[in-house]
């Protein structure tokens, strides 16, 4: 049984056609997510695939919380003792410095004061003259002034303390003179 021409050419149509529509389908598809899932589901049931199972447990996952924070607490805690301390330091140094600079002030004024004290001195001796009561009164001054700033000092500083016992004894024998003179009372018309 031979086919006829024809049969043999609608068959040769039918091929070359379906060779064609061949040819225009795609050489790979990608599944669609619906039927990659059915398929999965399919296949639990079946139990040919494990159940899933989470990564991650709540023990680990609590666990890296706390040590995230105790890490972060730790960080803080340090930075916040290595900045006092260099803050303390610096305050330290800062306040050393300034006691320095005013120890040095007190040493040049005291310089000067003694200079001061030795230019009287001399003047006095060049002239013949006795130092003037407003010299003499500003020199006390100033050293009584220099001896109460040592106690704050010092309180236990035994020069000091005798330099101004020493102007008691002198404010107390100028009082006891004062109630025996009799005071002069001055009326101005």
């Amino acid at each position: 049984m031979s086919k006829s021409f024809e049969e043999q050419d609608a068959d040769r149509e039918w091929e070359d056609r379906l060779d064609a529509m061949a040819k225009d389908l795609p050489r790979e598809r990608e599944p669609g997510r619906l039927l990659e899932e059915r398929t999965v589901a399919t296949l639990r049931t079946r139990g040919l695939l494990k159940q899933r199972t989470s990564r991650f447990h709540a023990g680990w996952l609590a666990g890296g919380i706390a040590a995230s924070i105790a890490l972060f607490a730790t960080g803080v805690v340090v930075g916040q003792m290595l900045g006092s301390r260099t803050t303390t330091k610096a305050f330290v140094a800062m306040q050393q410095t300034d006691a320095m600079r005013s120890a040095a002030q007190v040493q040049l004024t005291g310089s000067a004061y003694v200079t001061a004290l030795q230019a009287l001195a001399q003047y006095s001796d060049s002239t013949g003259t006795q130092v003037t009561a407003q010299g003499r009164e500003v020199a006390l001054t100033a050293l009584h002034a220099a001896a109460n700033e040592v106690i704050r000092l010092a309180p236990n500083d035994p020069i000091a303390a005798e330099i101004l016992r020493g102007f008691q004894r002198v404010r107390q024998q100028q009082m006891k003179q004062q109630k025996k003179e009799p005071q002069r009372q001055i009326m101005w018309f």
